[in-house]
């Protein structure tokens, strides 16, 4: 033990991997807890906002009967919320997925209790007075915490605490939603920049646990059913095009979305005011819009329903998604608390209506437009978000409508590849970006797992007969002898050529400054070097140096220890890049080039 790090068992090894699945359910139970804690705050609060009652009934703030006086509801929830982030923590502005982002990779995933409370608290009061937002996003930050308090809680590595909160913003989602595997997707693609085993079972294991309590609960059906029969879900041929154009449509509409959201960020912060000002002068324009369109207010829920029933007039669908597009751009840059999956929901819904709307009054092709909202849907938070596998099974989760998927499916891939085009960077890494944390953008295969350390190993190493005198060695390093030179630290060989130890430039100064000079090289080596062997990959080399401190090691025969085969150093380590710089760089001629 040293520096009050405790050293845990191989991050890969069976104990370890039972732990974390073990953690899965009770971590699912305190994720859906805090969900549903959530859920009746938001409840609680826009009763009291919007109707002066005090009920935890989950209703709409659209049937209120305050006139004008609405006008300040907004605002009234942006000053509590800026209260909040001068004297509680700053961490309680945002979206909720793009904190914790930050905290896995800037925090060793470490999410402070004060934050775990503060963030739900805030996101009721922004959600329950009227912001435009869903509770997606601040549920998956707290279950996240919840899993991160647990981790912090037991001895685990930084890597195994990320796995618990990945397991509990997945069971929080899963627990509004209902939608487990798309939960489970998602905490792959924004949170664990992972697929692995020991990492996807426990997350997995905690969205079923969630899953099953909300059925136990009573929560079996479909969140939003799909008002489409089989035959309208399952697409002409020709149809293909009008997905794809909804998909393409709705990545470049995330793309200029995301980018008008951190513009408004720069705007409010240049005005001349203190900030706790900002979120209420979002609130004013968030209540000034839903006095005039008060379906614009709060998350939004009825008007995805109702979308996809098919439900509004086209020019009620452009109103009520293009006011919600603009409240939340608006209310989001001004930095106040709530998710973006539901508004995005309605703006992307809206979009694929009208452009089935569309191709119907041009008379070029009939798509379902409840399927076409669907795509729309899952197309912008695709695009917004670049969770192509996740946006794709959510949509079929939330409808429980199994043939929406190769639609659904097409128009997330276009939104993908569209907003990939325009903008290198989504809505939930600009944020985490602009803070100075990179976040990981590709599931690259690990390239030391794929390269076996005789393929770059020095396979005729340099070696120093363990008779030899510390002077001589340190009296040829010393005139720049080139056998000798080169290498920071040297293998030792006894009388039969066998591997004895490994010798390194310190132990040389040391010895002469001791005194010991006439000693020989055996006699200061450090005998039973670490080893490798010619047939595993660099990953475990790797693994074995950073366990030992180590940076080198000898290459022997895994039958025959003391047979040195070859010596494996950082440069040599570091030359598997080049593998993948072949690979992805070094173009082949084709077979008709080849024939040419």
């Amino acid at each position: 033990m040293s520096g009050g790090k405790v050293a845990t068992p191989a991050r890969g090894s069976a104990g370890r991997f039972l732990l974390l699945a073990a953690l899965a359910l009770p971590v699912a139970g305190l994720a859906t807890l805090a969900a549903h804690a959530l859920h009746f705050g938001i409840a609680v609060i826009t009763r009291l906002a919007f109707y002066g009652e005090f009920s935890h009934d989950w209703t709409s703030p659209t049937e209120h009967r305050l006139g004008a006086w609405v006008i300040l509801i907004p605002a009234l929830g942006g000053g509590l919320i800026a209260l909040l982030a001068r004297f509680g923590s700053r961490a309680v502005v945002g979206h909720g997925i793009p904190e914790v982002m930050q905290q896995v990779l800037s925090n060793r995933s470490r999410i402070s209790p004060r934050v775990a409370v503060l963030k739900p608290l805030a996101s009721a009061i922004s959600i329950g007075t009227g912001g435009p937002y869903g509770a997606e996003g601040p549920v998956i930050a707290t279950g996240g915490a919840m899993g991160s308090l647990i981790g912090q809680a037991l001895t685990m590595t930084a890597n195994e605490r990320k796995i618990l909160l990945a397991a509990g913003a997945a069971a929080a989602m899963t627990a509004v939603f209902g939608s487990p595997v798309a939960a489970t997707l998602l905490a792959v693609e924004l949170l664990l920049f992972e697929f692995r085993a020991r990492s996807v079972v426990p997350v997995a294991l905690a969205a079923a646990g969630a899953q099953a309590l909300r059925i136990s609960m009573g929560g079996s059906g479909a969140l939003f059913p799909l008002a489409a029969s089989p035959t309208d879900a399952t697409a002409p041929l020709l149809s293909l095009v009008v997905f794809l154009l909804i998909g393409a449509a709705a990545g470049a509409l995330a793309v200029a979305a995301s980018e008008a959201v951190h513009r408004t960020e720069d705007f409010f912060a240049r005005l001349p005011i203190n900030p706790l000002w900002c979120p209420v002068l979002g609130g004013l324009v968030v209540g000034l819009v839903g006095w005039r369109e008060p379906r614009v207010l709060g998350a939004g829920y009825e008007v995805i329903a109702a979308l996809l029933t098919n439900d509004l007039a086209a020019g009620t669908v452009a109103l009520v998604c293009g006011l919600k597009l603009l409240v939340w751009v608006v209310s989001l840059g001004s930095g106040t608390s709530g998710g973006t999956l539901a508004p995005m929901l309605v703006v992307g819904g809206g979009l694929g209506a009208l452009a089935a709307a569309g191709a119907r009054e041009l008379q070029l092709f009939v798509v379902s437009p409840t399927l076409a909202a669907l795509a729309g849907m899952a197309a912008f938070f695709a695009g917004g978000s670049r969770a192509i596998f996740a946006s794709i099974v959510l949509a079929v989760e939330i409808t429980h409508q199994v043939d929406a998927l190769w639609p659904v499916a097409t128009a997330v891939t276009a939104a993908v590849g569209v907003a990939h085009l325009l903008a290198p960077r989504s809505l939930m890494t600009e944020a985490v970006e602009r803070r100075g944390v990179r976040v990981p953008t590709d599931f690259d295969a690990d390239i030391f797992k794929q390269v076996n350390v005789g393929e770059v190993m020095g396979k005729a190493p340099v070696v120093v007969d363990e008779g030899m005198r510390v002077s001589e060695l340190a009296d040829r390093i010393g005139a720049g002898d080139a056998e000798f030179s080169r290498y920071p630290a040297l293998l030792v060989t006894d009388v039969e050529n066998r591997l004895a130890g490994i010798v390194t430039r310190r132990d040389l100064l040391a010895a002469v400054e001791r005194g010991e000079a006439s000693r020989t090289v055996g006699e200061i080596m450090t005998p039973n070097p670490v080893r490798a062997f010619p047939d595993e990959s660099l990953h475990d080399a790797l693994e074995r140096m950073h366990a030992h401190d180590v940076g080198r090691l000898a290459v022997v025969c895994r039958s025959d220890p003391g047979v040195l085969l070859g010596y494996l150093g950082r440069a040599a380590i570091l030359s598997a890049r080049r593998v993948r710089w072949r690979e992805d760089n070094e173009a082949e001629p084709g077979w008709w080039r080849r024939r040419g």
